[in-house]
């Protein structure tokens, strides 16, 4: 089983954006029982600043990222572990075709209290990074680097674990 997921697919544009040089992106918020709602999700660009504040409703989220930008998504919850999730718009592509590549994703949330007497601070950094790629001709995640931090949860799992015995 998967503890750590976040998962993406590309796929054809059901609405336009309302910015036609953006990247949509959305996707559900999930935790071991399914649909996760109240979460909040803060988009950061570039130098940290943060770019907006997102409220979604009914475990649903939408955000829409401009061309030519790093943006770093933020999901937290109260007895969560924060999720953050890196975008890199800086692709060589017309930012007219972000809007026909939207990004999909499901993005499980890690219940704090499973990580009791284990160092979380590894799980400070992003779980996933997404980067444009060119032979796919669509945004898709870092697949070794998601691997390393599931290793990584795995191991602080454990940790927990032998910590509560």
């Amino acid at each position: 089983m998967l503890v750590c997921a976040t998962l993406f697919t590309a796929g054809v544009a059901q609405a336009q954006p309302s910015n036609e040089h953006a990247l949509p992106v959305g996707g559900r918020i999930v935790d071991v029982n399914g649909r996760l709602d109240a979460c909040s999700i803060t988009v950061y660009r570039d130098d940290g600043h943060s770019e907006a504040a997102v409220q979604q409703k009914n475990g649903r989220f939408d955000v829409e990222l401009l061309h030519d930008h790093q943006y770093t998504l933020e999901f937290s919850k109260d007895g969560y572990i924060t999720k953050r999730i890196v975008v890199d718009t800086r692709a060589k592509v017309e930012p007219a075709e972000l809007a026909l590549m939207p990004l999909d994703m499901d993005v499980m949330m890690l219940k704090t209290d499973q990580y009791e007497g284990a160092d979380t601070d590894q799980l400070d950094m992003p779980f996933a990074i997404v980067r444009y790629d060119k032979q796919l001709h669509a945004f898709v995640q870092d697949m070794e680097y998601t691997a390393a931090m599931q290793r990584t949860n795995g191991a602080l799992l454990l940790q927990a674990g032998r910590a509560r015995k």
